[in-house]
C-alpha cells in the first residue's frame, strides 16, 4: 500500500515536472512578430553566428533564472528561440514561474 502510493506520487511528479511542459509548448509561425517578445536562449556564440531576428533578446538558458529574478521579461506572449525542444521546455518551466503569458517556441539549428 505504501509502495503503491509512493509510486503514484513519483509518477505524478514526473508527469507534472517533465512531461506537462512539453504539452503546453506551442509551435510558432512567423506571421505576427510584432505581438510577441522573442527570447533567444542559445549561448552567445551560437546566437551571434546564426542570428534569428534583430528584435530578439539574447538571454542564455543558464542566465535565465537570474534574469527573471532581476527584471520583468515582457508584457506580451513570449517566443523562445532554442536549439531543441528540450531546451525550450526548460526555459518554459523557468518563465512560467514568473509570468502567466503563453509561451511559444522555435527551434533553430
Amino acid at each position: 500500500m505504501i509502495w503503491e502510493l509512493g509510486l503514484l506520487f513519483a509518477a505524478a511528479y514526473v508527469f507534472f515536472s517533465y512531461i506537462l511542459p512539453y504539452m503546453k509548448l506551442k509551435t510558432f509561425e512567423q506571421e505576427a512578430l510584432g505581438e510577441f517578445c522573442m527570447i533567444d536562449i542559445r549561448d552567445y556564440q551560437l546566437s551571434h553566428r546564426n542570428p534569428f531576428n534583430q528584435t530578439t533578446k539574447n538571454i542564455p538558458l543558464s542566465y535565465l533564472p537570474r534574469t527573471t529574478k532581476e527584471e520583468e521579461i515582457c508584457e506580451h506572449d513570449i517566443v523562445v528561440v532554442a536549439e531543441s525542444k528540450i531546451a525550450a521546455a526548460m526555459a518554459a518551466r523557468i518563465l512560467k514561474k514568473k509570468t502567466k503569458k503563453f509561451i511559444y517556441y522555435v527551434t533553430v539549428s
